[in-house]
């Protein structure tokens, strides 16, 4: 994987973001809830041609994670990616348990590189409260359920077990597992990617969040200066930050390697998740900036409404793992078809049909 990357870097004058083969086109994926062969091969006749593996608290073992990657080949897909990954609760809080879980991480990177699964999306939030929002069951087009956070009506006097914590304790931190880790991910092939602050606020609870800025970001790749130290560029959580999202990917768009392509409406303190074509982003210039900057890795929808009329939402047990929220959890089924297709008529309209159809998609032995 490297060497490929070498060359094709050489070749091209631009980096390789991740060990694929085929044009240099990005390729759509998806999470799939639950995991099973059924939305394996909704996954595969609706345009995708890759698969996330999701779970926000835990990764699961070799064997699994095997079993997983057999069952989306077997369908003609690719496994490209563990989102979530191994928990990391010590590690950003800089406790006893940091080393135990960085050498698991560690691990993990070995396991991912092995089965040839490049891409490691993960996050530095405070575990004691990671993801935010005060409604999941908002209505938007349609009748169409959807999810907001609203900080005048979020509780922020409250504090955690963790009490106050501070921002640059966090960067230290940061920096000593970069520097652990990113070593390993480049002997192993596989691509770190950090997904921003959600919402990319400075501090929730009293817990401080440092990746919610384009300049922390930049932050974050100066401290381990390699391609395998890179972006989950949440094209919402940047939109969130107030800047311009084909601009902020052409500053960034070096070092991604996995896009979440989803928008909103507001700010950080204040915002509404939309349809794609809904939200405050120009999204067909989001992806000519893909096109600009030569990405050529997976991008997926993230948090899309649910569709009450054909579906229910989460019981228990059938939600990504990980995530307990309301009825628009934003990671049912049905509201990805939607944004496949979207996505699809994208990629036509930027790359050409001849480069960015599913048929042209080819993977490494």
């Amino acid at each position: 994987a490297t060497a490929m990357a070498a060359a094709t870097a050489a070749a091209t004058g631009r980096p390789r973001y991740s060990n694929y083969g085929g044009p240099d086109t990005p390729r759509i994926a998806l999470v799939l809830t639950p995991f099973n062969e059924e939305n394996v091969m909704l996954a595969r006749q609706i345009g995708a041609t890759d698969v996330v593996y999701y779970n926000m608290d835990d990764c699961p073992p070799e064997d699994q994670l095997l079993a997983a990657k057999n069952l989306v080949e077997k369908h003609g897909l690719r496994l490209s990616a563990v989102e979530g990954g191994p928990p990391m609760d010590q590690i950003v809080a800089g406790k006893d348990g940091m080393q135990r879980q960085i050498e698991n991480y560690k691990k993990t990177i070995r396991t991912l590189g092995k089965l040839n699964i490049p891409v490691l999306c993960y996050n530095f939030m405070p575990w004691a409260f990671r993801v935010g929002r005060t409604s999941y069951e908002v209505p938007i087009r349609g009748g169409a359920l959807s999810s907001e956070w609203r900080m005048s009506e979020f509780d922020n006097d409250l504090r955690t077990e963790e009490g106050e914590t501070s921002e640059e304790d966090m960067w230290t931190q940061l920096k000593f597992f970069l520097e652990e880790v990113v070593p390993v991910a480049e002997e192993c092939g596989v691509y770190l990617s950090m997904h921003p602050d959600d919402p990319p606020l400075p501090r929730i609870r009293g817990l401080a969040r440092i990746l919610n800025s384009p300049e922390a970001f930049e932050r974050m790749l100066s401290l381990v200066d390699s391609p395998n130290n890179g972006i989950a560029f949440c094209q919402g959580c940047f939109s969130e930050m107030g800047v311009d999202i084909p601009a902020t990917i052409r500053r960034l768009g070096h070092r991604t390697h996995f896009v979440h392509f989803r928008d909103v409406k507001g700010t950080a303190d204040s915002f509404l998740e939309t349809f794609q074509d809904e939200g405050q982003t120009d999204m067909h210039a989001a992806m000519q900036a893909w096109k600009d900057v030569g990405f050529n890795g997976i991008m997926r929808p993230d948090h899309v409404p649910l569709l009450p009329t054909i579906e229910d939402g989460h019981d228990v047990g059938l939600k990504a793992k990980g995530y307990f929220s309301g009825k628009a959890s934003g990671y049912t089924m049905m509201g990805r078809v939607w944004a496949v297709g979207y996505m699809r008529g994208l990629l036509d309209a930027v790359f050409g049909r001849e480069t960015s159809s599913v048929a042209s998609v080819q993977f490494p032995a």
